[in-house]
């Protein structure tokens, strides 16, 4: 089949490069309309169920909203966890599918259970968070204001945000949500005097009743008169604050009580549940854009920002738009990267090739293969969704796709070189045919030792999965070409007559290589010993080497959550974080560009956040200006130190796409979750508190933070049924003036097309003050009027701030990152110090999560899939040599090429991660390459009749040139990957020092310890 193969294209030689060219034209259009991103969306198949209840506390959030929804959605088909959070006036539930349900089933499943959810009355109905994962967050920008006499955060800035920008920019394709933080949400107040009410003998329900029955249109159908269809419309809505003023209530003495009797109305805001601040400067408003699940972030920032320059345009005179953060920047630096990468790595690979075939044309043909094999994996890429990104693109080998052309082009100059008047086509023809099978088996076997990582599952499986199949289409594509176009262009390009003198490279490696070879040969034992103690040093290394999932990925930003203590308000946090921003900017003015905060929860609450807590985000300048710090590692490091010592704060540096990812993932921002499960709060946060004290205490450990569940002040107003049966006053009439205390929304106002809330509440006074509020009169039907605190007690106490739980369970999370030595090692420790001191009541239980959960599971399914791999490319070896010992023999391969990893790895200070892995994995395909190149060759001698010993040596001699070539090329392939500081190199570093290490150890110890071994255990047999 390969000889046809090869007959066939050198028969046809116009047809195969007319073939050739269209390939290149379709690879042309693939990779001009691939999707660009910065790294691959690893956020699983989720759903948020968002409910908002303004005014109740975490607990019965927890009872009248959470639970309710959590057990509506339970036992639907693919749900592989279940939480939620519950906390003052919202709740949020996170549905996780497993990856196999699509986003739309998925949601179309959680709206038809949510379809069946009954909640009390007044409450509103659970909304689904937006079609979106944890890059989705693409764009964020503020809305100021140039004049002086306006406040930053005036209410005309929210008002133009949510009006006029906001619905322009969700008009942008990809688009999911635009939603709105910060700032003061317009209202119209109805403030009403309870002494007012009792003077007209009315209750608040009066109130509730008149402003709701006297603001609304109805439709009256239509009157049909002489022919003529005349559309009927009642108008009852109020539209103005005068207005509401006018409606009626009642009457009392034959006079109407309108509203403006009993109640003052105005213009205020909505109870915050959240705020921004930026710059240092104060409060703002904040947009941010988030990208539709699937879409290229690239394409839909761009053209969020287009939009927003028109939606400039329909603002008032000195309101502006400043964007902060914005995903181009971060992918643009990215693909700056896997461009330097591509680039660099293709140039030295041409330069190796150059200096071991010393022939401009045959290095010139081989080189073609690096654009080819692009280009047919580029259109693979297109057909199979996968976008280009740092690891799918960026990390193509370029020496590892051309070994097979290499192999194939160098045996052509060979047999040109020792051409004795055969015909042309038929030297190349042969030349081709001598070596295909090693061609066709190697890049087949660096194809299957990708496999394992398309098994991966999770975040892992995501984050590598792009790139193994990008390097099996690129490999595809370099194996048609080295056994088609190959052939054909060397019978093409090549001169007929070729001078036999080797360039001054391989002249040097075979004048180095011989007396190696003669001394291996001659001290057998020696040599295979020392070989058996590298392998034995690599392996004691790496069981000393520490572990953890992945390297920090550096996005050129960073965030600082900040905790503070329960009960804080929305004025003072946001008054704090002001004060933060601007010790940030005064200690780092070279490193630090912008920086805004985040607090509390948004519009929409994708990020579902307490008022305790914040998100301060920074865009730091280019490196090149720092001076306080060399990467961002250290500039982390000196943050913390900064922030350690602010008053009144926990705060924990990280970064904001890997802050959202593992909060979507796993509901934890750090690289290491404690998750603490049991029933009472407190309990919890004991533990809690034991679990920290641990903790401070094993080494490498960074920022320490627990979840602020407990400690919010509550006051509780509990009704006395004696009283209240002895005043003749109900229970609700009490509670109507509890619920006017926060807001009863009775209605909306409209103007043009903006629509506003109109609530009723208690004047401030009753608002702001404990006394005033006892002192509140209860107006009854009934006629008796009692103050409040004659009817209710009044308990001060403290309630949970927070309720999270997960599968209906509450629990409490301690995070943490650490910050020397690696996870793996870290967790090992942690663990046995909390088994050993902190003591579990009966019913709780502890579970780890984070960053150290997906690599022991990535390491799970590897112990298993690698076997399988291994086993398969046994097989391929032995269809390939027919013989177990032989197999045995170039599977040594591997061991060696893992001394030279591990050896690298430890110098670069490097722990074990599946990055480095996923590298040991590529490597495995080009050791075993190495070995079945010289094997296949001395059996081709032997076959031949030449001499056991002499077949040994001039199989070393004759493919010494063409396993240099192919491990060099390899290696060099993979040195920009190694050596670049870029942002998002950080993945690959481990991956490429494996590699680089391996092929340099599995070279030199192959061209030694592999002929060592053929001749101690084959003796001169002949096959």
């Amino acid at each position: 089949m390969l000889n046809w193969i090869i007959e066939v294209s050198l028969r046809n030689r116009l047809v195969v490069c007319l073939l050739s060219a269209v390939m290149i034209v379709m690879g042309v259009i693939a990779l001009s309309r691939l999707p660009i991103d910065a790294f691959p969306d690893t956020t699983p198949v989720q759903v948020q169920v968002n409910t908002v209840a303004p005014s109740l506390s975490p607990e019965e959030i927890e009872q009248q909203i959470t639970f309710p929804v959590e057990l509506a959605i339970s036992g639907l088909p693919g749900l592989t966890n279940v939480r939620s959070v519950s906390k003052f006036g919202f709740s949020q539930v996170v549905a996780t599918f497993d990856d196999t349900e699509g986003i739309y089933r998925a949601r179309q499943l959680v709206s038809e259970r949510l379809m069946g959810v009954e909640l009390s009355e007044g409450l509103a109905r659970p909304q689904l968070g937006p079609i979106a994962t944890g890059l989705g967050e693409v764009f964020h920008y503020l809305v100021t204001t140039d004049d002086t006499s306006r406040s930053p955060n005036d209410p005309m800035l929210r008002e133009l945000q949510d009006w006029v920008i906001k619905p322009e920019l969700r008009k942008v394709p990809g688009v999911a949500e635009v939603n709105s933080w910060g700032g003061f949400e317009k209202q119209f107040q109805v403030l009403v005097e309870s002494e007012h009410l009792i003077k007209y003998g009315l209750t608040f329900d009066n109130v509730f009743d008149a402003l709701t029955a006297n603001n609304r249109n109805v439709g009256g159908g239509q009157v049909v008169s002489g022919g003529e269809a005349v559309l009927v419309q009642g108008i009852g809505l109020t539209t103005t604050i005068a207005e509401i003023g006018n409606i009626v209530i009642a009457t009392h003495d034959g006079n109407p009580v309108r509203v403006h009797d009993v109640a003052r109305v105005q213009l205020g805001h909505e109870i915050r549940r959240g705020a921004v601040t930026a710059d240092g400067k104060g409060e703002r408003v904040l947009g941010l854009g988030f990208m539709l699940m699937g879409e290229n972030s690239h394409v839909v920032t761009r053209r969020l920002k287009e939009r927003l320059a028109e939606a400039q345009k329909a603002l008032p005179p000195g309101v502006r738009v400043e964007v902060l953060y914005d995903r181009t920047d971060l992918v643009d630096s990215v693909i700056r990267t896997v461009e330097h990468n591509l680039l660099a790595g293709a140039l030295l690979v041409i330069a190796v090739l150059f200096g071991f075939l010393g022939n401009l044309r045959a290095g010139l043909i081989v080189a073609t293969a690096i654009p080819l094999s692009m280009l047919f994996a580029g259109s693979f890429m297109l057909e199979a969704g996968i976008a280009a990104s740092l690891l799918s693109l960026g990390a193509i080998d370029f020496g590892l796709i051309v070994d097979s052309s290499v192999i194939m082009v160098e045996n052509c100059v060979r047999h040109v070189a020792e051409r004795k008047g055969e015909p042309w086509l038929e030297t190349i023809r042969n030349a081709a045919i001598e070596v295909r099978k090693p061609t066709m088996f190697g890049e087949l076997i660096i194809m299957i030792v990708f496999l394992p990582i398309l098994a991966l599952e999770g975040v892992e499986g995501k984050l590598f999965r792009p790139m193994a199949l990008t390097m099996i289409f690129a490999l595809l594509g370099s194996l048609i070409l080295s056994l088609s176009l190959m052939p054909v262009l060397a019978s093409l390009a090549l001169p007929r007559a070729l001078d036999e003198k080797e360039s001054w490279l391989v002249r040097l490696a075979h004048r180095a290589y011989a007396p190696a070879l003669d001394w291996a040969l001659r001290f057998r034992k020696a040599t295979l010993t020392g070989a058996a103690i590298l392998v034995a040093l690599a392996a004691l290394t790496a069981s000393l080497m520490g572990g953890e999932f992945l390297p920090k990925l550096s996005e050129g930003a960073l965030v600082v959550n900040v905790i503070r203590l329960a009960g804080v308000s929305v004025d003072e946090a946001a008054s704090s974080n002001t004060q933060l921003e601007r010790l940030i900017l005064e200690n780092f003015p070279d490193e630090v560009k912008r920086t805004w905060s985040r607090i509390g929860t948004a519009e929409v609450a994708t990020d579902p956040m307490g008022v305790e807590l914040s998100d301060v985000f920074l865009t730091l300048t280019p490196r090149e200006k720092w001076k306080k710090a060399r990467n961002q590692k250290e500039l982390s490091v000196e943050l913390e130190r900064l922030v350690k010592d602010f008053p009144g704060i926990n705060a924990v540096v990280t970064q904001p796409i890997e802050m959202r990812l593992n909060e979507m993932i796993a509901g934890i921002r750090s690289d290491i979750g404690i998750k603490i499960y049991g029933d009472d709060l407190e309990t919890l946060r004991r533990l809690s508190d034991d679990v920290q004290t641990v903790l401070k205490g094993v080494r490498g450990v960074g920022e320490i933070s627990g979840e602020q569940i407990t400690g919010q002040p509550v006051l509780q107003i509990k009704v006395k049924p004696d009283a209240i049966a002895r005043y003749g006053v109900s229970t609700r009439d009490v509670l109507d003036v509890v619920q006017a205390v926060g807001s009863r929304n009775v209605g909306e106002i409209r103007e043009g097309q903006r629509r506003f809330p109109l609530i009723v509440r208690l004047p401030d006074a009753q608002r702001t003050n404990r006394d005033a509020l006892a002192a509140t009169l209860i107006p009854t039907a009934a006629g008796p009027v009692v103050r409040l605190d004659q009817v209710a007690e009044f308990v001060p106490t403290e309630g949970p701030s927070t309720i999270q739980r997960e599968w209906s369970r509450r629990r409490i999370t301690v995070q943490c990152n650490v910050r020397e030595g690696d996870v793996a090692s870290f967790v090992a420790e942690a663990k046995r110090r909390i088994n050993e001191q902190v003591k579990l009541p009966e019913g709780y239980t502890v579970e780890w999560g984070g960053q150290f959960e997906n690599m022991e599971r990535a390491n799970r399914r590897l112990m298993i899939v690698v076997p399988m791999a291994l086993g398969l490319i046994f097989m391929l070896l032995f269809f390939s040599l027919g013989s177990v010992r032989d197999v045995l023999m170039v599977a040594t391969g591997i061991p060696l090429g893992a001394v030279g990893g591990v050896a690298l790895l430890a110098l670069r200070g490097m722990p074990f991660t599946v990055s480095a892995a996923i590298g040991f994995i590529a490597l495995s395909g080009v050791a075993i390459l190495n070995g079945l190149v010289l094997v296949t060759f001395i059996k081709q001698r032997l076959a031949a009749g030449v001499p056991f010993e002499a077949s040994v040596r001039e199989g070393c001699r004759v493919r010494l040139r063409p396993v240099l070539m192919t491990a060099v090329v390899a290696a060099v392939g993979f040195i920009p990957m190694a050596v670049n500081t870029g942002v998002g190199a950080e993945v690959q570093r481990p991956l490429a020092t494996v590699v680089i290490g391996g092929i340099v150890s599995n070279t030199l110890l192959t061209l030694l310890v592999l002929p060592t071994l053929y001749v101690s255990f084959r003796g001169r047999r002949t096959p």
